[in-house]
């Protein structure tokens, strides 16, 4: 695809956008395509009628691959600046990959997209890319983390986290947890149904299977194992003030495969809000309640809500690059409880999406570790293993 001279494309981001804006609205454009971490970003601002005087500093927010921050930015001289038009320059400091959004904060604007770079400034790691990995480094040098170079999300996501795990308690012995998921995006944005219906590349297919296996019995059965496919379609939110960073919703059905009276299912609809705070040191939070409603439930499992209630409370604390806390907490309607806390750690020294190599310790307690035993309590199970997503 031809790309246009930065003047062109300004003037006419300009001359088209400007008349559908509000006359408070600041205009914002980039003179590249990217952005990288540790390094200084430069925007071009026109700012509104309305506005008399240039401030000395605005207030950028960037958001994208979870997490998010405000950079302040800085007026710069006006050299080669019109009274309408002048620069203004911040450092980046988190760690982003893919596609990142940029509108001003406390300020009507527009929002624009750019593609994180290689780099993070955070010590004591030094990321590099790829390329530069074998290079020799000298002996006081920070240790290196490669992080792969982003480029457009494939069709064939990781959607939960991957994992294989294995733990011991006296209840039940010694048995494995295992969980493969993935999400899968049928329309491409530059296929053909893009091009009359774009609306489209946003809807997914979602699939996530979990398995409790009994390795210390005779034979060593499948305790349990969940079926979950899903329908869903993501979008991303405005992130201003209270709303939420990006969005997901859809239906899914949950089942354990088995028939007669160890037959468990049922259907649901669910939204999932996110919000995303970016935090000192390169970490990020994330909230991410998946609030859902039964369409059908099976005989067997009728009274559910009691032991699972209607929300998944989950958390997300950590860096990308480091280690990673997360949390789930569900609240029955009878007042039964369920939590687990998952925290890992790359031992890979190349992380691309969430996806690498992690260590994973998850403990687990509460009610309904398995469909077939939604309505029992059991004892608190840690377990130890390899995540491949997190």
């Amino acid at each position: 695809m031809t790309r246009l001279p930065y003047p062109l494309a300004l003037a006419l981001a300009l001359a088209f956008t400007q008349p559908a804006f509000a006359a408070d609205t600041w205009i914002l454009a980039s003179q590249g395509e990217s952005l990288t971490t540790g390094q200084t970003l430069t925007l071009d601002v026109v700012k509104p009628d309305s506005q008399n005087d240039w401030p000395q500093t605005l207030q950028l927010k960037l958001s994208g691959s979870g997490i998010s921050e405000t950079v302040d930015l800085t007026l710069q001289p006006a050299t080669n600046s019109t009274s309408a038009r002048r620069q203004y320059a911040g450092l980046v400091r988190s760690a982003y990959k893919g596609v990142v959004r940029a509108d001003l904060v406390n300020a009507s604007s527009n929002r624009i997209l750019l593609v994180a770079a290689d780099g993070d400034s955070s010590p004591p790691m030094q990321v590099v890319s790829a390329s530069q990995a074998n290079e020799p480094a000298a002996a006081d040098a920070p240790p290196k983390l490669v992080i792969a170079k982003p480029g457009e999300e494939p069709a064939l996501t990781a959607n939960d986290p991957i994992y294989f795990l294995l733990g011991s308690n006296d209840e039940r012995g010694e048995d494995a947890r295992f969980q493969i998921s993935f999400k899968y995006r049928p329309f491409a944005p530059d296929g053909a149904v893009a091009d009359f219906a774009p609306f489209l590349t946003n809807l997914y297919f979602g699939y996530t299977q979990t398995t409790i296996w009994d390795i210390g019995e005779k034979s060593s059965p499948f305790r349990d194992t969940s079926y979950r496919p899903s329908l869903f379609y993501e979008w991303g939110g405005s992130g201003r003030g209270l709303m939420p960073d990006d969005w997901r919703g859809g239906v899914e059905h949950e089942s354990n495969g088995q028939g007669g009276v160890d037959s468990r299912s049922i259907n649901t609809a669910f939204v999932r809000p996110a919000w995303h705070w970016a935090m000192p040191s390169g970490r990020s939070l994330s909230f991410m309640p998946k609030i859902y409603q039964y369409l059908d439930k099976e005989d067997g499992n009728s009274d559910i809500q009691r032991y699972r209630g209607y929300v998944d409370w989950q958390v997300r604390y950590g860096r990308e690059d480091g280690l990673m806390l997360n949390g789930l907490y569900r609240q029955g309607t009878a007042g039964y409880s369920t939590g687990q806390v998952d925290v890992t750690y790359p031992i890979s020294d190349k992380i691309f999406n969430r996806t690498g190599a992690f260590i994973h310790l998850q403990v687990f307690s509460g009610y309904g570790e398995t469909l077939l035993g939604y309505n029992r309590d059991n004892d608190t199970q840690i377990r130890l293993g390899l995540s491949l997503t997190r």
